[in-house]
């Protein structure tokens, strides 16, 4: 036997830069990158200075001693190519917004000073951090979600590694939509073995996204070390994984990590997507004004042999030798960053006898809480009548595929993302029946990585597009629960309104097939959990389509859940294309009664419905409600409680387990808000709290009937719930 190794071009390369590659740029950008690095530095001192004042609120995590590699990148892109940050990127904002608000030719020495545009962006930065009206993101994201779209700035993320999907498809979508862009995604070693980072760099290396993963690597994840969490020789080798290439620099020298990204950029087609590594070094601890020494997890002696390269001294004294910068401009820089500084700590606080407080009148509104969570707005027009005409017969899956095809005809930006969906002529389960032959640039399959395609639509869906997601079963989405709930279901909220997430989710129930537990979640409760998402769960074909037209006309997240056993149902729907529309949070009174409340949504309103005409036998008389919303903010509360008003009794069948229902929720606002309406205690029919078995005896068992619903129907009825 003999093991031969595999020869390949060198992947990871190190840029090396010398006093001539300086020579070669202009000396006015020159000086404005050290104007930058300065005007970063005073930034976050004066940050640091505000805290110690509790005039700052929540962390502060400075990049003191990193300058050099976000006022490198800055001055290597252009307005219109976007950068992506972690929780420690204000150099990061800064040096983008400052490098897109300069004119060509500009000069910091020129007489002018920084300028109002360049105040502005400091004033408007200085006021998200301190959580003011006028920040980037409205004063709610504060020190770690920084968003500017107009300036580049694709947003900075609290979630170590959370924003890398997004980034990825923020590039995807200009790669799309035919934008001259390119997307920088910066994060730090520690994020180096996050799987979202695996996960999008496999999906950009697929497609070719014009990304740059750009990895600071200042050494440390709060107190750990590089060397204790990493096992790679250098941090570029993950780039072998995916056939790209990576570059190594000193991300201590601004014009090193200029020229990296300058090299990508020129050799696009052939470098990205790629990894850059700069090396660099945080002189602080992780949040605060304290050295890491001060903790023991660093020395004073490697601290300070980092400080001694300090791009804030190097980088002026290079451009001393090279006559470009003199002691006296150095002063008027400095000078001007300090002024800068004052103006803009002066614009957003005032003293109040002899203490610094933050200005009343900047507060945000607090009547303005909700702006930005979802989009609100009724899509039009509206359907008239919540029973179709019966012209023919449709299965709920056909419904399915004939709607998605028929937002893939009307609007361009929209594509359907999932596993398999573009195999079998229509995915794995007909949901996308003959659309990847009709689309098949559009309809596209992803890797099994939820994580990854549900961040990067997100991203996409901020960027332009209106992606459709496939979660092929709802269980899945636990997977990808940081990308659904703490970025796609919050960002629009975030970052003060001003974001888009128009995503579309489906996924799959699957109980009842014998998938066993971990397939066969329903998501009701869970997605219930989280502000952000409208839900849908409609339970016929009709329903289906005029809630998915409501999705896909907003401009926030939505989830439609589709139970397997309602696939191959039949439903009446129109003849003519389905484009009405039904509204969000609007429930549907499938059959009036006068004894009992049944209330339900998707196959379980099926059952309900089966049940109360049991029950008719019996001469109880049972209203059925089918929630279609299932939403803390979409519930139909008015519905049921008019419903009440006449029954007194109230029955609530899901078919998740009792602790993962969302029936004791509902109904507990039921009662807070009809209080006197209630004869007797509310009833629950709902699957016992056990993993879901494969066994079909077991799985059975487990399973709701209409049996059990006849059963706490007719307990409520007579009032004999206890």
């Amino acid at each position: 036997m003999k093991l031969h190794p595999i020869a390949r071009e060198p992947l990871v390369v190190k840029l090396a830069v010398g006093e001539d590659d300086a020579r070669a740029e202009p000396a006015e950008r020159l000086r404005w990158m050290a104007q930058t690095l300065l005007l970063v530095r005073r930034f976050e001192e004066t940050l640091l200075a505000l805290k110690e004042k509790d005039l700052v609120y929540g962390p502060v995590h400075t990049s003191i001693g990193q300058e050099a590699v976000a006022v490198g990148a800055a001055f290597a892109l252009r307005r219109q190519d976007h950068i992506a940050g972690t929780h420690r990127a204000h150099h990061q904002y800064l040096a983008k917004v400052v490098a897109a608000a300069l004119t060509e030719g500009s000069d910091p020495l020129s007489g002018s000073g920084l300028g109002p545009a360049v105040q502005e962006a400091v004033r408007v930065l200085l006021s998200e951090v301190m959580g003011l009206r006028d920040g980037c993101s409205g004063g709610r994201g504060g020190s770690m979600h920084l968003y500017n779209p107009e300036a580049g700035v694709a947003g900075t993320n609290a979630i170590v590694g959370g924003g890398i999907p997004m980034a990825t498809g923020c590039a995807w979508a200009d790669l799309r939509s035919g934008r001259d862009s390119m997307t920088v995604c910066f994060f730090g070693d520690g994020a180096l073995y996050q799987g979202t980072l695996h996960e999008s760099a496999n999906l950009a290396a697929l497609w070719g996204i014009p990304i740059v993963y750009f990895i600071e690597n200042n050494n440390f994840a709060v107190a750990t070390t590089r060397r204790d969490t990493c096992s790679a020789r250098e941090l570029g080798d993950v780039a072998a994984a995916y056939g790209r290439r990576a570059i190594k620099v000193d991300g201590m020298d601004p014009l090193a990590v200029a020229l990296a990204l300058r090299e990508a950029k020129k050799g696009r087609a052939e470098w990205l997507p790629c990894f850059i590594e700069a090396e660099t070094y945080r002189f602080l601890h992780h949040a605060g004004a304290t050295p890491g020494s001060s903790f023991g997890y660093r020395t004073k002696e490697e601290e300070a042999s980092w400080r001694a390269r300090d791009p804030l001294t190097a980088f002026p004294a290079l451009l001393r030798r090279l006559g470009v910068l003199s002691e006296k401009d150095e002063k008027a820089l400095e000078m001007q960053a300090d002024e800068c500084m004052a103006r803009a700590v002066s614009a957003c606080t005032e003293m109040k006898g002899d203490a610094l407080v933050v200005r009343e009148s900047l507060w945000p509104d607090t009547s303005t809480l909700r702006v930005g969570l979802r989009d609100e707005t009724m899509p039009a027009p509206a359907a008239a009548s919540m029973a179709p005409p019966r012209t023919r017969e449709i299965t709920y899956v056909e419904a399915i595929a004939e709607v998605t095809g028929r937002w893939l005809e009307k609007d361009p930006r929209v594509v359907v993302l999932g596993e398999e969906v573009a195999n079998f002529g229509g995915g794995a389960y007909g949901a996308t029946k003959g659309l990847p032959k009709r689309f098949p640039d559009r309809v596209i399959n992803t890797p099994i990585s939820e994580a990854g395609f549900t961040g990067l639509a997100c991203g996409a869906a901020m960027n332009g597009l209106r992606p459709i997601i496939e979660i092929m079963f709802s269980s899945f989405a636990l997977v990808a629960a940081d990308q659904l709930f703490n970025q796609a279901g919050q960002l629009g909220h975030i970052y003060g309104g001003r974001a888009r997430v128009p995503l579309v989710a489906r996924t799959r129930v699957a109980i009842g097939l014998g998938y066993g537990a971990q397939h066969s979640m329903d998501p009701a409760a869970l997605f219930a959990l989280f502000p952000g998402w409208r839900v849908f769960a409609p339970s016929n074909a009709f329903d289906y389509a005029g809630l998915f037209n409501n999705a896909m006309s907003c401009d926030s997240p939505t989830l439609l859940i589709e139970h397997q056993a309602l696939y191959g149902m039949k439903f009446a729907a129109p003849e003519a294309p389905l484009d009405y529309v039904l509204p969000h949070g609007q429930a549907a009174v499938l059959r009036q009664g006068k004894d009992v409340t049944i209330v339900s949504y998707s196959y379980m309103a099926v059952q309900a419905l089966a049940a109360a005409q049991a029950l008719e036998a019996g001469g109880i008389d049972a209203e059925v409600i089918d929630l279609r919303s299932i939403d803390a903010a979409g519930i139909d509360y008015a519905a049921i409680g008019e419903s009440l008003r006449t029954t007194g009794a109230l029955v609530f069948a899901e078919q998740a387990p009792a602790c993962n229902s969302i029936g004791p929720r509902i109904a507990a606002e039921a009662e807070r808000r009809f209080f006197d309406s209630f004869d007797c205690p509310p009833c629950f029919v709902a699957a016992p709290d056990v993993p879901l078995p494969v066994s079909r005896r077991l799985e059975q068992a487990c399973i709701p009937t209409v049996s059990d619903i006849v059963a706490a129907a007719r307990a409520a009825a007579r009032r004999e719930v206890r």
